[in-house]
């Protein structure tokens, strides 16, 4: 019993040890003040010598306490107290906005901001196109935000008057009222959808959603059928990828050192040179300055896949390590009831990178008004 108290003592010593190596690089002292204190706790050359000059009976205990008070002061520090905003602090708020506001200025036809009050909060939406045209309600991926359309909106806002969101628990121009009142299920994000498409005076709408955007927009067509015309479904989270994949890139938050950051970009996002420098800055400010506010997007059971009821057109890429394997996915989805599958050359964020293979396949499969 004893020497295994001291492999873990020296397994924890050295898991803490790294952490604490970690928080020096990135200059957060205090977060580095509590672990080297964990690892002083850890360390069994220490603990033997208080075993050995005191009789405390309690100390193993008082130890575990120790530690655990001192994780509890770590995880406070980490997520930065109470949270009252998705960003870590005013000045990377600023940041965001100025990084915006750049990549607006490259979008490629006019558009209109507009702000939708609703039950959580003010968001913003960016609308182009011609004001009679049909609707079309674009949902970005997580990350990113509702600029990440420019690649696309010359071309779809040509037939369509494209709504793009700025999803309010992620970096952008909406607005959470208070952080005490924030969408928790698949249900809340669909009746939020519904509001905004009631606040646009939009009836029915095509709804195109990338990643995290093609879950929200999953749960909508669910919920909402009668909102949706077709839906069209980039990469989308809920029907493929793992676990895994979600831990590798909570761990470059955790640890967001330049050359992590770097290559979770490329792993998870595309390895494409214009992508990567277009979200050079953007990709590792959401890493060290947001607390998004997550619906977290498990798999759909095959009883939620049932029920959608409107056509779905579904893009999978060859290089998209966050779904996974593409013939996989695409054989999972055929239980669905009206469904097509393409599969594109592509990474996670397919709509930057191949836009022109993109709108085509949108394009085709809802048709050109």
């Amino acid at each position: 019993m004893a020497l295994a108290g001291v492999i873990f003592g020296w397994i924890f010593t050295i898991i803490f040890g790294i952490l604490a190596i970690l928080m020096l690089i990135l200059k957060n002292w205090p977060h580095a003040l509590v672990l080297l204190l964990i690892v002083l706790l850890c360390l069994p050359p220490i603990n033997s010598l208080i075993n050995d000059r005191t009789d405390w009976s309690f100390y193993p205990v008082l130890r575990l306490v120790l530690i655990g008070g001192l994780l509890f002061v770590f995880g406070k520090l980490f997520l930065g107290g109470e949270v009252n905003s998705v960003y870590k602090s005013p000045k990377a708020e600023a940041r965001f906005m100025e990084i915006y506001d750049e990549k607006m200025s490259e979008w490629p036809v006019p558009y209109e901001d507009l702000y939708v009050e609703t039950q959580y909060g003010t968001v913003h939406v960016i609308a182009s196109g011609p004001e009679e045209a049909p609707p079309m309600m674009l949902l970005h991926a997580s990350a990113v935000s509702g600029w990440s359309w420019k690649y696309n909106v010359a071309e779809l806002s040509q037939h369509y008057r494209t709504y793009a969101i700025d999803l309010i628990s992620d970096a952008g121009k909406s607005r959470f009222t208070s952080m005490d009142h924030i969408m928790k299920t698949g249900q809340d994000e669909a009746d939020l959808y519904a509001e905004i498409a009631d606040q646009l005076g939009v009836e029915k709408a095509v709804v195109v959603g990338a990643s995290e955007g093609g879950f929200i927009a999953s749960h909508f067509a669910k919920h909402h059928p009668n909102k949706v015309e077709k839906l069209v479904l980039m990469g989308p989270m809920g029907y493929a990828g793992s676990t895994s994949s979600i831990m590798r890139i909570m761990l470059s938050a955790f640890f967001p050192l330049k050359p992590v950051i770097k290559n979770t970009f490329s792993w998870a996002f595309s390895d494409d040179t214009r992508l990567k420098e277009d979200f050079s800055e953007w990709f590792p400010l959401t890493m060290t300055g947001l607390n998004p506010v997550k619906v977290a997007p498990y798999g759909l059971t095959a009883e939620d896949r049932q029920s959608i009821e409107v056509p779905v057109l579904f893009i999978f890429g060859t290089r998209d390590n966050l779904v996974g394997d593409p013939v996989a996915a695409e054989a999972l989805v055929q239980d669905m009831q009206d469904v097509r599958v393409e599969i594109v050359e592509a990474g996670h964020l397919m709509g930057g990178e191949i836009p022109e293979e993109c709108n085509q396949l949108i394009l085709d499969f809802i048709g050109r008004p």
